[in-house]
């Protein structure tokens, strides 16, 4: 290629965004790879679902039409003009082509090598930022998104949801939880036990929804007038006011809302494939019978019990969900009919308290009993750190009961063959506390014998939440018998401290939460850690991801994080060993079931995002905000560390497949040991 040619080239790329962005020496390395080609009127440039062409083509002469051929008659979804491009999406987001492009006119275009496309968007930061704006801002490739979202806000402001109309935007989303979501007839059955596990435990039954952040006047005490409902794997306070009708009480923020009604529209969507397999009346009548016990529920050998319309493999699954009360439930469906009236209420212009405060000063009056004084009265040398993690691991490695009784539980498991033992565990005290809960069910004398050797070490459990579904944890660290802690951080003695460990926020819930906690301890606040569990665009199960940045999905703000010292990763690396550690920009979403396979790839390709997770950006923005107006030192100790529990792009390793506990154990209380001894090292003397 001559010097002349390469300019003419570089010239051409000039032209183009994103290609215009790329620096002179990055477009002169891309002039040779670009390969000129010429098609005559009506010549069909990409072929629409070839599965192996990921090139990009540059249009500098003529048009060409964008079609789609899956809809007859094939509408004209766009033209594209000279200087412009196409082809981009298939090697971006590794998807067969989406459309068929056909020339208009004569066209010359210069091709682009989908390997060579790849490299400039993960090499050059502002190539990828220029195409993101692009496929965002003009191409609308989270529409669907955005549709499902402000339909569902402006119908909750209304205090009406119209879930069918709901449903097909929830649909439109392609969520990636939910791979089986436009399939007519097979049962996604592990999206299906996701969502049932997170919902009201009367989902089949139930007619009518009222969703509210408040409780009906009168009924202060619920759970003395309204039986409770349970959910098996998301906390949500939950009454049955009459039957067929619950309330539930909303969290703060919008990421409450958004994750129940979007489990309601899975759990539909999957329901409406279950009933359609029973609607004959002969198949209704037999399922009756198996409802009522009047008829017998072995396998005949012909398929699912009672010759339901199901495999033998299927109906196991449907067990899975449901247990014992399959039948029941699968009748329950067919009468149902995916009939909910959701109806919406929040307060307005009121001088009640939110929840969030509530349990604030809930946390106030236990920190005064643990400590003698309110923390408004603190001294002003008495360190608070403030630990964002879950309900056991950081409390679970500061109380001697666990030490003390380790080889007694571990022999228990042993003679009761339980399986946990056979594993391969590097730190064997995170052996200790997997089995640590089963343990404690079958000796619940022992639980309590564990809870009064934690408050006699000055820890202390907040029972009630004041329905923020919160659990707190406070620790008056003089009182801690370090000798018997943790293996890991035993060796010295703590000076007086407050920990206050908080279980994990829900989403936008986070800020209300943290907001209120920094203002409560304010300048005492030395240190915040935020120990999470995120989903992996790269990696497995098990291995860590420290935050470089926070990104809101809704706004694609940017929070960059301090990084963390080459020490801390060191350190952190010799707890896990075998385990990876990734750093990279964090994803902040709305939603478990609010993103699909194209988004996940966008943020990974465009951002750079090694992961997602719920909370992180609206935790870390709050805390800048304090910083900046003063409420906490500007010099406060800030520690983010998450493990991965899924993979939301591998159908085999996402939330809707359980962690084994030999996965999320010790990522976990690595990390809890690592906050800890910093917290240690940093701010406490050695005796």
């Amino acid at each position: 290629m001559t010097e002349s040619h390469g300019d003419s080239l570089v010239g051409i790329l000039e032209q183009i965004t994103p290609f215009r962005f790329l620096s002179l020496d990055e477009k002169r390395a891309l002039a040779p790879h670009l390969q000129r080609v010429e098609f005559a009127p009506g010549h069909t440039i990409i072929q629409q679902g070839a599965a192996g062409d990921r090139s990009v083509y540059l249009i500098v002469q003529g048009e060409v039409e964008v079609l789609d051929r899956a809809k007859a008659p094939s509408p004209r979804l766009q033209v594209i003009e000279a200087g412009h491009y196409v082809g981009e999406w298939e090697p971006l987001f590794e998807e067969p082509r989406v459309y068929e492009v056909r020339t208009l006119s004569h066209c010359v275009c210069y091709v682009v090598p989908g390997e060579r496309f790849m490299e400039l968007v993960q090499t050059s930061r502002a190539f990828a930022q220029a195409l993101g704006v692009i496929l965002r801002d003009r191409q609308g490739i989270f529409a669907a998104f955005d549709g499902f979202t402000v339909e569902l806000l402006r119908s909750a402001t209304q205090g009406f949801i119209p879930l069918a109309r709901i449903i097909e935007r929830y649909e439109a989303l392609q969520p990636a939880l939910h791979p089986l979501v436009s399939h007519s007839s097979e049962i996604d059955f592990e999206a299906l036990e996701y969502a049932v596990r997170r919902l009201p435990a009367n989902i089949t039954r139930v007619l009518a929804l009222q969703l509210t952040d408040q409780l009906p006047g009168g009924f202060p005490r619920p759970d003395a007038f309204f039986p409770m409902v349970e959910t098996a794997a998301r906390r949500r306070d939950i009454w049955e006011l009459l039957p067929g009708k619950n309330v539930v009480l909303l969290r703060d923020g919008a990421s409450d809302l958004f994750d129940l009604v979007t489990c309601i529209c899975l759990y539909c969507v999957e329901a409406r494939k279950i009933r359609r397999r029973l609607e004959d009346p002969e198949t209704i009548e037999r399922l009756a019978a198996l409802a009522t016990g009047s008829a017998k529920t072995g396998d005949d050998g012909q398929g699912a019990p009672g010759g339901l319309p199901f495999s033998p493999a299927e109906y196991r699954r449907l067990c899975a969900v449901w247990h014992d009360e399959a039948p029941q439930r699968l009748w329950e469906i067919v009468r149902h009919n995916e009939m909910f009236s959701i109806t919406v209420q929040r307060r307005k212009n009121t001088y009640n308290s939110l929840r969030s405060e509530l349990w604030t000063a809930q946390v106030g009056s236990a920190a005064r009993e643990l400590m003698g004084v309110h923390p408004s009265g603190f001294p002003a040398d008495l360190p608070v750190h403030i630990i964002s993690s879950n309900t056991h691991s950081v409390t679970n490695c500061l109380n001697p009961w666990y030490g003390a009784n380790a080889v007694r539980i571990v022999e228990w498991a042993g003679k009761n063959g339980h399986p946990l033992v056979n594993e391969s565990w590097h730190d064997r005290s995170d052996l200790v506390y997997a089995l640590a809960r089963e343990f404690f069910l079958a000796h619940p004398s022992e639980a309590e014998e564990a809870f009064n050797v934690a408050r006699a070490n000055g820890i202390v459990r907040l029972r009630e939440t004041a329905s923020t579904g919160i659990q707190v944890q406070l620790v008056d660290t003089a009182q801690v018998d370090t000798a018997a802690i943790d293996p890991a951080l035993r060796g010295g003695a703590f000076l007086r401290s407050v920990i206050v460990n908080i279980d994990y926020a829900f989403g936008e819930q986070a800020q209300h939460i943290i907001r209120n906690l920094l203002m409560l301890f304010g300048t005492n606040v030395q240190s915040i850690s935020f120990l999470g569990k995120a989903g992996a665009l790269c990696g497995n199960r098990g291995d860590l991801l420290v935050p470089t940045a926070f990104i809101a999905q809704t706004t694609d703000q940017f929070e960059p994080v301090p990084a963390p010292t080459h020490r801390r990763i060191a350190e952190l690396q010799s707890r896990i060993p075998g385990r990876a550690i990734h750093q990279g920009p964090l994803l902040t979403v709305n939603g478990t079931l609010l993103q699909n396979r194209t988004m996940l790839q966008f943020y990974r390709r465009i951002w750079g995002c090694i992961g997602l997770e719920m909370e992180g950006f609206h935790y870390y923005r709050q805390v800048v905000e304090s910083q900046q107006l003063g409420v906490v030192p500007d010099h406060v100790a800030l520690r983010c560390a998450y493990y991965v529990s899924d993979l939301p792009m591998d159908a085999s390793a996402s939330l809707s497949a359980r962690l084994a506990s030999v996965e999320g154990v010790p990522p976990l209380y690595a990390i809890t040991r690592q906050i800890l001894s910093e917290i240690i090292s940093e701010q406490y003397a050695l005796r």
